[in-house]
């Protein structure tokens, strides 16, 4: 099965309680027909408030998993949760966070986090699997 990740990252302005959602650039691996990329722009959010990121897919897969990941810093990604989308919509996992939830379309898939705190800033990864390959 291939799996492609897309990047973005959530940090802290020093010295306040914003928070800002930052896009990155960056393919792992996956199949060449199979994209995945946030949509997002920057967003600023405070604490206790709800941050939404969203990424945009396509493939010809109709057996996907969407994938989210959070990564602190001089750390390996952790798993969040999954969420199928397409043929499998129904599949999915249960975050170990409450505050975190995803939705998935045809050709997208976003993870909300309610109730930010200090402990959110990270970066944070989507990623596609292809179960058919």
């Amino acid at each position: 099965a291939s799996l492609m990740w897309k990047e973005q990252l959530v940090f802290w302005w020093s010295g306040s309680a914003d928070v800002v959602v930052v896009n990155m650039l960056l393919y792992h691996g996956g199949s060449f027909a199979d994209k995945i990329g946030p949509t997002d722009e920057d967003v600023n959010k405070k604490e206790t408030e709800t941050v939404t990121l969203k990424c945009s897919y396509e493939t010809n897969s109709q057996y996907i998993w969407l994938y989210r990941y959070k990564q602190n810093p001089n750390s390996a990604p952790q798993f969040l949760l999954y969420k199928g989308a397409k043929s499998y919509s129904s599949d999915k996992s249960t975050p170990d966070n409450r505050r975190l939830e995803s939705q998935t379309t045809r050709d997208s898939t976003e993870l909300t986090i309610r109730g930010l705190k200090l402990s959110d800033s990270a970066l944070y990864h989507c990623a596609l699997r292809d179960l058919a390959q």
